[in-house]
């Protein structure tokens, strides 16, 4: 079996940013091709439309909204944290302790606050609808586009937690208690049921092309992963991550 966590005698940083700069420009030619703000705008009132009495649809989404702000300040006020990353020089697995903003270089935070953003701006739609006021264009857009980078960025969380990192944590025998704390588990798990929850309650009509909107988030964390490790951290959150791995385009491509 191929191990494509390996450095080649030579770096591919470049083949990586290649690729994934390539895949960006098709995803933006894509979306520019296919009018995607009409897309959006056709797409927002079966957000709206449900079975359901738009005011519980506002519960609901205050609800969740709340739970993930709460979650984004528990995560920030923890003085303790505990994350295995790999180290730039050395390119090996080390244990740090980031506090406060530093741990918000980890894709799973930013899934946490789409996920937050969905419901800020699916909240905010709810409310100016039962106020009967006319809704803002931008706010169609954001809360259908947000709905489709959260949605694919939470289920990608959940699975590579469940079929990677716990793994990966049992088979080399560390602690990972710090995994099934209140934030982790909304990052992890509860932003997926709660999106999918989302889908149920509201039935929106959602586009193939809206898929587009997870890759470019993909796209933007790979991108980002390399200068925060090379400039300020020193470090990359997840090893299959580093550009210069032998297989990096391989797996930056299928990961986007």
């Amino acid at each position: 079996m191929v191990d494509l966590l390996v450095y080649g005698e030579k770096g591919s940083a470049a083949k990586s940013f290649a690729t994934l700069l390539v895949i960006a420009t098709l995803t933006v030619i894509f979306l520019l091709s296919w009018d995607i703000n009409l897309l959006l705008s056709e797409s927002f009132p079966s957000f709206h439309s449900s079975y359901l009495p738009e005011g519980v649809l506002l519960i609901w989404r205050l609800f969740c909204l709340a739970v993930g702000a709460s979650a984004i300040v528990y995560m920030f006020r923890m003085e303790t944290g505990n994350m295995v990353v790999v180290n730039h020089q050395t390119r090996l697995e080390e244990l740090i302790h980031p506090l406060k903003w530093e741990k918000f270089v980890t894709f799973s935070s930013w899934t946490l606050i789409a996920n937050f953003l969905y419901f800020l701006t699916a909240f905010l739609a709810s409310g100016i609808l039962l106020l009967n006021r006319t809704i803002p264009s931008w706010i169609e857009w954001l809360q259908v586009a947000i709905f489709a980078t959260a949605l694919g960025s939470a289920f990608l969380t959940s699975t590579i937690v469940r079929l990677v990192i716990l793994p990966g944590e049992v088979r080399q025998r560390r602690n990972h208690d710090h995994q099934f704390l209140f934030h982790n588990q909304i990052m992890h798990n509860f932003a997926a049921i709660f999106l999918a929850v989302e889908i149920i309650l509201s039935q929106p009509d959602l586009r193939p092309e809206f898929a587009l909107f997870g890759l470019l988030l993909g796209i933007v964390y790979a991108l980002f992963a390399f200068p925060f490790a090379y400039f300020w951290g020193g470090y990359y959150v997840y090893g299959f991550i580093d550009p210069r791995l032998r297989f990096a385009p391989l797996l930056q491509a299928g990961l986007a």
